[in-house]
């Protein structure tokens, strides 16, 4: 090989390594590169993101901040309708509106939770309303309330004004705070705008430098032309990727802002829409998709397209640096939606066309709504003063050098001025009183300079000759030098209140020597005229009740729901013919009292038949009306327990057997120890525990629920719609109610047994029966245990009168078992003198507990009488207990005597059961030897005598012996 040979090798090598060097020089700046404006976009994005976050919070801010000033605006609206008008649904609105401004203005705080000095301002803004509705809001109300029968005379109250300056006062405050909030939430908008477009700016020119840097780096990178454009090439395809990723990336932060993106290419007419665009609409990106800009002009309402293509031309023609326009779109599902369209052209042709614009789309109905309800409050506003059936007049005191009032000029009047003063309000507005009028009255600029000037509320009667009308002026100062008429013509009722004396004083002349009640009313239903018999039953005087409202002075119930009945002097003079009130119409006189009445009323007439006022005739029937009622009452009440009898629930039952009262249950209960109660304390105390029982079922049972006495202590309980689970869930509070219950010491109770009818082809009858029969079964397994209490329960608070008679009785009880084993009495027959010895004395629960304190030969005839009762009232209560039967007959004779002087029956000799000869044995001695209230205490030896004197007498020889040789001394 030759050198030159040689030298040309050495050099393609030379080459090839210089272009490897400088590809893999190339190759490290470009990869550099990437990352760096990888590094940088990644960057931008997330600034843009964090951005566009900040941006949507800024919205909510600001949309909640116009929010709490549309409810404060509604709560002053309220404010003033209520102090108007007196209505109580503006009470209502601002109690809404209260609630509604608490929330917002909690939502406010957790949006702005990061902003110290926002988070200042809307703790002032707490403050600020919750001192205006309870400095200002609501004295303003309660001070309306205490002028609720004269409105008119509210404005003129001194405390007026200076609540209307305080309420204003505080009012201002808390506008000025809500707007500082408002101002520098758009001045964060701004700001945030600004660095939103900062950071697309600086993305637009990143993309735009770009390739020129990689093309430099390309071509710093080698000498090879073809490996350069190689490398460029690749490079460009790695950089369109990595543009793609970055445009996916913003396209990710747009749609997590909900804000729908859009590029628009202008030459082609084609837009690229994010899915969020396509949702805001109800769509799907897929259904829209290919989108031009023809599609889209069509879903945009059409008497917005001008809007838009002036918004358009102004930007591209570079008027504004961007572009923004709110228009309405036509939603998928037929609605229109509020759209806020931003954007910007971000690329022009050589002669500055534009070609590629981007932008988003935000919804804001919310915001128009709100802006929509604002305006319509303030119309509502503007509807409630034109509303009014007054003139209303605002005008501005003028005053002379010396300071006196000599003129005020009109600034602003409602529709009615013209109709009360007949001044044409677009002639009149502007200009001064004097030039309207040729004569003005002094006291006209008298009273309302005073008022301008003082702030001092007034209300007067002002004629004007000029307007030949007389006026009634109500005047109120809102600011210092201005004053506010509210004006009411009444030429026309003072001419007819003239007209109308003469008839008006011979009607009362007429009337006044009627028997029935009389009350004449004017035409606005106000009283006019009473007779003696009208003011001795509404307890009203003639002179008091004149020119107060009819239904002030004559107010009726209708007596089946005691509700108000309708007015009928209103009816009268709304049907402009006679009425007639309801049969059971009450009328409640001042006093209270009430009383039925029969009711007429009638219009009365002038000549041209139009209605001047209301005639109306009454009378009292309340004694009718009450022998009708006590004849019905009587015939369907138990007159014990005052519930349904048995008459009323035959009839009731075959009304409620119908298919809409099914379940229907029936109850049936049975009182327990009745018979006891009355043997022990008499049929009184039978009543009582009757009387007690039904109140507890009365108010126990649930409304409609019918309660009825068949029986001496039986009672039905009829439930409708009732199933077995809540028919027992009843009887448990019942007996629940019972158990707390006592009459003379004993517990309540009552026997229940129940069943459901669940369908029409089964008989009531059978129903009862099954029920019967369950409360039979439910009274026999607890009626012997409940009685047993019972006499338990009597004769521990027999006891209890008398602290003697427990070791007395006790005493007994051991001498009567003790005998009975000396007589070889069987065990069971032992058991049972000893339970009669111990409940020998049970009849003395039923007696007067003076009686037994009492020496028993003090006792007069009636006392003694009354004491010896205590035997068979013992035998009665013992008797109602089967296991007790045994011994009540010793109970009922252990005070007869052998020689037939004893009682209640005074039986003699062997008549006398040997089982009380025995308890009157032990009852005497226990009397002699154990402690007494009545008589003193001696010994075993003398009380045996004491016995033995009267063997033969009082007791059997043959039981004295041996109860003195066998029982005695064992003992």
């Amino acid at each position: 090989m030759s050198i030159i040979q040689k030298r040309k090798v050495h050099l393609i090598k030379q080459t090839n390594r210089g272009i490897i060097r400088r590809f893999i020089i190339g190759l490290v700046l470009i990869l550099i590169a990437l990352l760096a404006v990888g590094y940088i976009k990644t960057t931008l994005s997330a600034k843009a993101m964090e951005t566009n976050r900040l941006v949507s919070r800024t919205y909510d801010v600001i949309a909640e901040t116009k929010s709490l000033m549309r409810i404060f605006q509604n709560i002053r609206l309220a404010e003033r309708g209520y102090l108007l008008t007196g209505e109580r649904k503006f009470l209502e609105d601002i109690g809404v509106n209260t609630y509604s401004f608490d929330q917002h203005q909690i939502r406010l705080g957790i949006l702005t939770v990061d902003n110290d000095l926002q988070q200042s301002k809307i703790k002032m803004l707490k403050l600020s309303f919750d001192s205006l509705i309870e400095q200002a809001v609501q004295p303003l109300l309660q001070h309306r309330d205490t002028y609720a029968d004269n409105p008119e005379e509210l404005f003129a109250s001194n405390k007026m004004p200076s609540l209307m300056d305080n309420s204003q006062f505080i009012a201002d405050q808390l506008e000025s705070i809500l707007t500082d909030i408002e101002n520098a939430e758009y001045q964060l908008l701004e700001e945030h705008q600004q660095q939103l477009n900062y950071w697309y700016t600086l993305d637009s020119w990143l993309s735009f430098l770009e390739p020129f840097f990689i093309i430099l780096v390309t071509f710093l990178a080698g000498w090879g032309a073809i490996l350069r454009l190689d490398r460029y090439q690749k490079q460009q395809q790695k950089d369109q990727k990595q543009l793609t990723e970055a445009r996916d990336l913003f396209a990710g932060v747009i749609q997590a802002s909900e804000l729908g993106s859009w590029e628009w290419n202008i030459p082609l007419e084609t837009i690229q829409i994010n899915e969020t665009w396509a949702e805001l609409l109800g769509y799907s990106k897929q259904e829209l998709e290919p989108f031009t800009f023809t599609a889209f002009q069509k879903m945009v309402e059409p008497s917005d397209l001008p809007h838009l293509q002036t918004s358009l031309e102004t930007h591209f023609n570079h008027t504004l640096s961007t572009f923004s326009c709110d228009l309405r779109m036509r939603h998928k599902d037929g609605h229109l939606v509020w759209i806020l369209s931003k954007g910007k052209v971000i690329r022009r042709d050589a002669e500055g066309n534009p070609v590629l614009m981007i932008g988003t789309h935000a919804d804001i109905s919310q915001r128009i709504a709100d802006a929509e309800a604002l305006a319509r409050s303030e119309a509502e506003s503007r509807k409630l003063f034109e509303a009014m059936n007054q003139g209303f007049a605002y005008c501005r005191i003028l005053l002379d050098d010396t300071g006196k009032p000599n003129d005020f000029t009109l600034l602003r009047v409602n529709e009615n001025f013209e109709l009360q003063t007949g001044l044409i309000p677009k002639e009149s507005v502007g200009k001064r009183i004097t030039e309207l009028l040729g004569y003005v009255e002094p006291y006209w600029l008298e009273n309302n300079g005073k008022v301008a000037v003082s702030g001092q509320s007034m209300s007067y009667e002002a004629f004007s000759s000029s307007l030949n009308r007389l006026f009634r002026i109500s005047s109120f100062s809102p600011e210092y030098g201005y004053f506010a008429m509210i004006i009411d013509d009444i030429s026309q009722q003072r001419n007819t209140e003239t007209q109308l004396a003469f008839e008006k004083k011979l009607f009362e002349t007429t009337l006044r020597s009627v028997g029935d009640g009389v009350i004449s009313t004017d035409a606005h239903g106000n009283v006019q005229f009473m007779n003696k018999s009208a003011e001795e039953l509404t307890g009203w005087r003639d002179e008091e009740a004149k020119g107060r409202a009819f239904e002030e002075v004559f107010k009726i119930l209708c007596g089946k729901d005691r509700q108000p009945c309708p007015n009928p002097v209103a009816q009268v003079l709304a049907k402009q013919k006679a009425v007639e009130l309801a049969e059971d119409t009450i009328l409640i006189a001042r006093d209270g009292f009430e009383r039925y009445i029969d009711d007429s009323a009638a219009p009365i007439l002038d000549e041209e038949h139009a209605v001047t006022g209301v005639v109306l005739v009454f009378r009292d029937n309340t004694e009718q009306r009450k022998r009708q009622h006590e004849m019905i009452s009587l015939s369907f009440t138990d007159p014990l327990t005052t519930l349904h009898n048995r008459r009323f629930y035959d009839q009731v039952k075959q009304e409620m057997d119908d298919e809409m009262y099914y379940p229907l249950t029936l109850v049936l209960a049975d009182v327990d120890g009745l018979k006891l109660t009355n043997d022990a304390f008499g049929h009184e105390a039978g009543d009582a525990l009757l009387c007690k029982v039904a109140e507890i079922l009365r108010k126990t049972c649930r409304e409609g629920d019918i309660v009825s006495r068949i029986g001496g202590d039986e009672f039905v309980l009829l439930l409708p719609q009732t199933d077995a689970l809540h028919a027992q869930a009843i009887v448990t509070r019942l007996n629940a109610a019972l158990v707390k219950e006592q009459i003379k010491g004993i517990q309540l109770s009552v026997s229940f047994g129940y069943a459901v009818k669940q369908e029409e082809e089964s008989p009531l009858e059978d129903t009862f029966k099954v029920a019967e029969d369950v409360m039979y079964q439910n009274k026999l397994s607890g009626s012997m245990t409940f009685k047993k209490e019972v006499i338990s329960t009597l004769l521990e608070r027999l006891f209890s009168l008398d602290a003697t008679l427990r070791t007395h009785s006790q005493l007994v009880a051991d001498l009567c078992a003790a005998f009975a084993k000396v007589l070889e009495y069987p065990k069971h027959k032992v058991q049972d003198m000893y339970l009669a010895g111990l409940y020998h004395d049970l009849g003395k629960i039923a007696l007067d507990p003076a009686l037994l304190t009492k020496p028993f030969e003090s006792l007069n005839r009636s006392e003694l009488l009354e004491f010896k009762r205590h035997a068979e009232i013992g035998y009665n209560i013992l008797r109602s207990v089967g296991e007790y039967a045994s011994f009540a007959q010793a109970v009922l004779h252990h005070h007869e005597r052998w020689d037939g002087n004893g009682y209640p029956q005074g039986l003699r000799r062997e008549a006398i059961a040997e089982e009380a000869q025995i308890l009157a044995l032990a009852n005497n001695y226990a009397d002699l030897i154990g402690p007494s209230l009545t008589r003193d205490t001696i010994s075993k030896e003398a009380a045996i005598a004491y016995l033995a004197e009267r063997s033969n007498i009082v007791f059997s020889p043959r039981l004295i012996e041996l109860f003195v040789t066998k029982v005695v001394p064992n003992l």
